[in-house]
């Protein structure tokens, strides 16, 4: 079995507090909002049973070897999280080169006469500017506005469209959606194995694979390549794209038979420049707030709420979902996505979302996600609170080792926080 959480400490006595919410009446007790219901304290180390129910990726015995120690679920795959240092993963990611096994971020492939005026009814964005080869975050939400998916929306090289999704069946949606319509479009998912390249060191190795010109790609441009695998010329597209700040690029292989020896190609390649395996990693994409679907949103979270109202097309195409998120823009987002500043000692990275409560003992919100950072020096967060938690607010988080004095300020961190080194 694999370790899940390399990090976390023992599990202590569960305790209860709180009160009910004014705004939806759901009691929010300390250490689970999830469903406002039962507390949830405990922060014990866990196995993870790998058997049959939860697929593995194509690039899974390449991790193994590697050394993989921790995995989540994601999208009914399992996902690596650790390789059993994640201070020196971070450390990798931030200053060299490392690779990533994320075929778990599935393609959703849509085909046939109707395939792109189901992606419009299906997307926030006016995928008309979406050009062949290039790529678009591409938020998708219900009939309310409630984000359902942040995919990238990919118009695939061959003119045909395929959203790389985020953890939820939103292919099933999505079909639905075409059938109840009548539309004329196949929806499938494909086995896509995606091997991202990230790091300041990234193409350094794509250049030492013969495809020093990835660097001159623009960001979220696609390009084919052929790489000698197996003995036999093997075709990847090549995308400027990837779960990090830090640069690089993610390997689309179609045909997940290539995937190991994709991994040991890559690997080979970046020997030099001191690649070694990682993952999505949690304390970069926060410093860098990468939102995260389901660990920063929940599942009840429109995007204005979240702050990605810029990434919305409003006054472009119709698309399912335009006209409540028309209304909450022109009467105001319930809650905000909020940086948040963490009191000392230096913390684990969050395991589970905690209420944020005012000094006055009012829960006005939870803080989604948190993290010791390097970069600033401190310990960071996102919160999602009401809208009238202003920057500056503060409160009280319960962490596994007792109470936090938590402040909100502005994001991104680098214009509330500055460079911890600058």
């Amino acid at each position: 079995m694999t370790q899940l959480s390399p990090r976390h400490p023992p599990a202590r006595t569960p305790t209860v507090s709180g009160a009910p919410d004014a705004t939806t009446g759901v009691r929010f007790e300390s250490g689970w909002v999830g469903n406002g219901t039962d507390v949830i304290e405990c922060d014990p180390e866990l196995l993870a049973a790998v058997g049959p129910r939860v697929r593995k990726s194509p690039f899974f015995d390449a991790t193994a070897r590697a050394g993989l120690t921790a995995v989540s679920t994601y999208n009914h795959m399992w996902l690596p999280m650790s390789y059993g240092d994640p201070d020196g993963e971070y450390l990798r990611l931030t200053t060299s080169v490392s690779m990533w096994d994320v075929a778990a971020q599935r393609h959703v492939e849509i085909t046939g006469p109707d395939a792109e005026p189901l992606v419009q009814l299906t997307t926030v964005v006016d995928v008309s500017r979406v050009a062949t080869g290039h790529a678009r975050y591409a938020p998708i939400v219900g009939h309310d506005g409630t984000l359902l998916n942040d995919p990238v929306l990919l118009h695939w090289l061959d003119g045909t469209w395929r959203y790389s999704i985020a953890d939820s069946d939103v292919g099933l949606w999505i079909e639905a959606v075409a059938r109840e319509r009548g539309m004329n479009a196949r929806v499938r998912e494909l086995d896509t194995a995606t091997l991202a390249v990230q790091g300041p060191l990234a193409f350094d190795v794509l250049a030492a694979l013969g495809l020093g010109w990835a660097s001159d790609l623009e960001t979220s441009e696609m390009r084919p390549a052929t790489l000698d695998l197996d003995r036999r010329s093997v075709e990847v597209v090549v995308s400027r794209s990837g779960w990090s700040h830090q640069g690089g690029v993610e390997l689309f292989l179609d045909d997940p038979t290539h995937a190991a020896s994709l991994w040991d190609a890559v690997a080979t390649a970046g020997e030099p420049f001191g690649i070694g395996p990682g993952t999505p990693n949690p304390t970069e994409r926060i410093e860098n707030v990468l939102l995260s679907y389901g660990t920063d949103t929940g599942y009840h979270a429109n995007p204005i709420e979240l702050g990605l109202i810029d990434h919305l097309d409003l006054d472009g195409p119709d698309f399912i979902g335009r006209d409540a998120l028309c209304r909450i823009r022109d009467d105001g987002p319930a809650r905000r996505l909020r940086g948040a500043v963490i009191d000392d000692p230096k913390m684990d990275t969050l395991p589970h979302p905690v209420p944020f409560v005012t000094a006055d003992g009012e829960t006005v919100g939870e803080l989604r996600a948190g993290t010791s950072s390097p970069r600033f020096g401190r310990n960071i967060g996102l919160a999602l609170v009401r809208s009238s938690c202003a920057v500056g607010s503060t409160g009280t988080v319960r962490l596994p080792d007792g109470d936090r004095h938590v402040r909100l300020v502005e994001l991104p961190f680098t214009e509330s926080l500055g460079e911890d080194d600058a």
